[in-house]
């Protein structure tokens, strides 16, 4: 059902234990959110254990408690378990459901505008820029106390979220949040390295790579690149190497939609797409494939082979763009 703040706030202040998950291959916003909340939770006083299939990416293993993030295994014991930033049961991984299987209550916290509304206390605002915001709310609805490691998940939660605060979806209580959020002794700069001028070579390489694939369409009104199974292996990718790439093919002055194709081990692929112009929904494109997200930033898994689905799928581009073109 719909839940209140204050509804989640009596769920987990009843809870002597808690596991904590987000979706799977994590984001910013989904390592420090569940993060921040974990942290939370053990200053409240409970017991919690924080989950995802796949480990935290190197570039946000400074984040405060990343070491804390553990793959599931076994049936928990928890009162509650906290399910954060996604937007479907399919958004996480199985082994996570089935350690979760006994557990009496599963909260959904997050900000997909198409999230399923699973789960039996469902808070979901669309609105708000990351559930990183949403979980900073919570602690401050509730009178939760903060601190600055806290603060650093929090922090990056929500820049990594709003594109460093550029994204339209970035309100004036965000940046309110994010003055409240520095209060707590965050040093924004450090973060700000740590997440933006920490690479390792071969994200920079790949960067090279793709780009020399460019594919501008429709009149240079969308940009694509693809990532070949063959080029991850060759350059020992790891998760999270590739964020951020969407965005720069996304800064071309003539491009409204910027689309990443990954291939994936088991042959699907992997789309991530974003709109500059919510004329032109990404979300409404992705749905199209089972995907989902947000008008401006969605995703969505295609059948392989590679080619074949880039090209159903910026065909839907196309569409798209003619819909907007109309409104």
């Amino acid at each position: 059902m719909d839940a209140t703040l204050s509804d989640i706030q009596e769920r987990i202040e009843a809870a002597s234990s808690v596991l904590v998950t987000s979706h799977d291959r994590p984001d910013g916003d989904a390592i420090g959110s569940a993060l921040a909340m974990g942290l939370i939770l053990e200053k409240l006083g409970k017991t919690v254990v924080v989950v995802n299939r796949d480990p935290v990416p190197e570039t946000l293993a400074f984040l405060p408690g990343s070491e804390r993030i553990t793959p599931p295994s076994g049936r928990s014991t928890a009162d509650l378990f906290l399910v954060l930033d996604s937007a479907g049961v399919d958004r996480v991984d199985a082994a996570v459901w089935e350690m979760a299987a006994d557990i009496p209550v599963t909260v959904n916290l997050d900000h997909h505008v198409s999230n399923t509304r699973f789960g039996d206390l469902v808070f979901v605002d669309a609105a708000a820029p990351a559930t990183g915001q949403l979980v900073f709310q919570l602690a401050r609805h509730a009178g939760w106390p903060l601190d600055a490691a806290i603060g650093e998940n929090l922090l990056a939660a929500i820049s990594t979220d709003t594109g460093s605060f550029r994204y339209p979806a970035t309100t004036a209580e965000t940046m309110r949040i994010v003055g409240e959020i520095l209060e707590l002794g965050v040093d924004v700069g450090r973060v700000n390295r740590m997440l933006y001028e920490n690479y390792p070579a071969r994200r920079v390489q790949a960067l090279r790579i793709l780009l020399q694939g460019l594919l501008l369409g429709f009149g240079g009104r969308c940009a694509s690149v693809k990532l070949p199974l063959a080029v991850t292996r060759e350059l020992d990718l790891q998760p999270g190497d590739t964020e951020g790439v969407i965005d720069v093919i996304r800064a071309i002055d003539t491009v409204q939609v910027a689309v990443f194709f990954e291939e994936l081990p088991d042959g699907k692929i992997r789309v991530s797409s974003r709109s500059k112009d919510e004329r032109y929904s990404v979300g409404a494109v992705c749905a199209e494939f089972g995907g989902g997200g947000h008008t401006l930033a969605a995703g969505a898994r295609l059948a392989g082979p590679l080619e074949v689905a880039e090209e159903r799928f910026l065909e839907a581009v196309g569409r798209a763009l003619a819909v907007g073109d109309r409104q």
